[in-house]
């Protein structure tokens, strides 16, 4: 455990941040990323406290929240870029219990979330997401990052859409891939990066509870 700490330590210290990111359509990209590394990142790396807390959604995984997913607290270690910001939830689905506050991310803006610790038994996660423009749909780019690869370091995981006028919504499992790029499996650092595409400029995305699957199923 005292190892990885170290190795997030250099990795932190090694990797610059990126003021935007790039919206390409590949599938990876070698985009400087350097998640924070927080209390909650160090408390992950070993079996977290879990719940069917998606049960009411017809998913009876067990998750856990990602560090500073359910954004209550304030941005909870996530780098917020162009305009990204922590407010009021906006009625949320309060998977968390009442929710306080949610991630606003108007066009252009991303919002990255501190390091986490996963292996090879930590498959997915998913968020609740909602499109507050009132005549716009928008496009939420959902990338998993993987700290101290010197080559496909920042994978596109998902495009998700989010529609105008549908409320909060749930996304789909979305893969984590924890075991990208290593030979073998093990205790690793990731953290996920969510940015809203500028081509619609009156587009805003408000996003809440991030969970991460670390045991599969019940």
């Amino acid at each position: 455990m005292n190892c990885l700490i170290k190795s997030a330590v250099v990795i932190a210290t090694a990797l610059a941040c990126t003021a935007s990111p790039a919206l390409a359509d590949d599938d990876y990209t070698t985009d400087a990323v350097t998640p924070s590394w927080t209390a909650a990142s160090a408390e992950s790396c070993s079996d977290p406290d879990t719940a069917p807390l998606l049960s009411s959604f017809d998913d009876d995984d067990l998750y856990a929240p990602a560090p500073g997913g359910g954004f209550d607290g304030g941005a909870g270690g996530w780098q917020l870029e162009n305009g990204a910001s922590v407010g009021g939830a906006s009625s949320g689905l309060n998977v968390l219990g009442m929710s306080t506050g949610s991630l606003s991310l108007p066009a252009g803006a991303s919002a990255v979330s501190p390091t986490f610790c996963v292996d090879e038994r930590y498959p997915h996660f998913r968020f609740s997401y909602v499109q507050e423009s009132l005549e716009e749909d928008a496009g939420i780019r959902v990338e998993v990052v993987y700290p101290g690869l010197a080559k496909d370091n920042v994978r596109k995981a998902k495009d998700v859409k989010a529609k105008h006028g549908r409320g909060w919504e749930l996304s789909d499992r979305i893969k984590l891939n924890p075991t990208h790029g290593l030979k073998r499996g093990g205790w690793r650092l990731l953290a996920i990066r969510l940015s809203v595409k500028d081509d619609k400029p009156d587009a805003r995305v408000r996003v809440d509870d991030v969970l991460i699957d670390p045991k599969a199923r019940l």
